[in-house]
């Protein structure tokens, strides 16, 4: 699943679920990435859970307000 919103600054962002095994290094990750600017790094955040079922029907469920603070929380990727 993927979703689109924009940010405070009208920058619209793409997010969506993926990774591998819970409690693991590869666990469920949520990405971010910038549509409107493509030179900007893409962010992830990790899922409380690990599982990518649970973190892909926790993101279906969202407002744009918890996408929002879940960017300003991402990292970028390495």
């Amino acid at each position: 699943m993927r979703r689109t919103f924009l940010d405070r600054s009208l920058l619209e962002w793409e997010v969506y679920v993926s990774g591998g095994q819970p409690g693991t290094q590869a666990s469920a990750r949520i990405y971010f990435n910038c549509m409107t600017d493509r030179s900007r790094r893409p962010l992830f955040l990790a899922h409380e859970g690990g599982d990518v079922a649970d973190a892909q029907r926790a993101l279906g469920e969202m407002t744009t307000e918890d996408l929002l603070t879940m960017l300003d929380r991402a990292e970028p990727l390495p």
